[in-house]
């Protein structure tokens, strides 16, 4: 029996859409790859994932990630552009956005630093706008606020007044998830910032010195130089300085803690 017209043209449809479901990259694959940190092949998934996807920025993100994990900041923000381009409305992206921007500045001179630093600052302020409660891009903003002058957005009034709004979500999220260490780690950055809830931003930080950090979590200096912050602002400068001089001990070229060994021994 002879097929009609358009009995063959609906089997050629489908014929073409089952390729393509074929041939479409399994972006869920590449997500378990990068979770177990084989970072080439989940870059070659990710990759393959063309501009005209549905799952392209989720893509872009991806390889941002792994080049933030990576350290390779210019290309993680490259990456991470695209992944804000594509969606948006995605408070994740620009959080990571921000951090991209701030790992080149890091890494970079003054001018560089001047460049950048505002366009981190304008990418967490986006994130915290889409998502209120996000929780490290809301971190970040508190110390870059505390650095920024008032002209440029920033300054001490207004860093104070997010890291209240942060120290609350903290307070709520740690409720729920008590062992977070990288929610501690940002109760005690930010109450060393503002000076807020210094009793408990103290009990954080000790609680993330009973941790090993992963990679990509803040380095137990940091900490240590946090905890000095705190005991600075809290008067006791003994212990703030037994700090200091222990997170110098683990990385040397801290420069907090460099400025805060020099202040307390005037």
């Amino acid at each position: 029996m002879t097929k009609s017209p358009t009995i063959c043209f609906l089997l050629v449809v489908m014929m073409m859409l089952t390729t393509q479901a074929v041939a479409q990259p399994n972006i869920d694959k590449g997500k378990e790859l990068y979770s177990s940190k084989k970072y080439k092949e989940a870059e070659n998934v990710f990759q393959a994932v063309q501009k005209n996807s549905p799952d392209f920025a989720a893509a872009q993100y991806y390889l941002g990630r792994i080049a933030y994990d990576k350290k390779e900041y210019d290309d993680a923000a490259d990456y991470f552009e695209k992944s804000t381009e594509a969606d948006p409305g995605n408070g994740d992206y620009f959080a990571w956005l921000g951090d991209a921007y701030s790992g080149i500045g890091s890494k970079a001179g003054f001018f560089t630093q001047m460049s950048v630093g505002p366009k981190a600052l304008r990418a967490w302020e986006k994130a915290a706008k889409l998502d209120p409660k996000n929780i490290s891009a809301r971190a970040s903003l508190v110390s870059s606020y505390m650095m920024a002058p008032a002209f440029m957005g920033g300054g001490e009034e207004k860093a104070k007044a997010v890291g209240a709004e942060v120290l609350a979500l903290l307070d709520e999220a740690l409720k729920n998830t008590p062992e977070n260490y990288l929610y501690h780690y940002w109760y005690g950055k930010s109450s060393a910032i503002t000076g807020l809830k210094l009793d408990k931003g103290e009990a954080s930080l000790q609680k993330y010195l009973t941790h090993t950090p992963s990679g990509d979590e803040p380095s137990l200096a940091a900490a240590y130089m946090r905890l000095g912050q705190i005991n600075e602002k809290q008067g006791r400068k003994a212990e703030a300085r037994k700090n200091y001089e222990v997170a110098l001990k683990l990385d040397n070229k801290l420069k907090g803690a460099q400025e805060g060994l020099e202040r307390i021994s005037k």
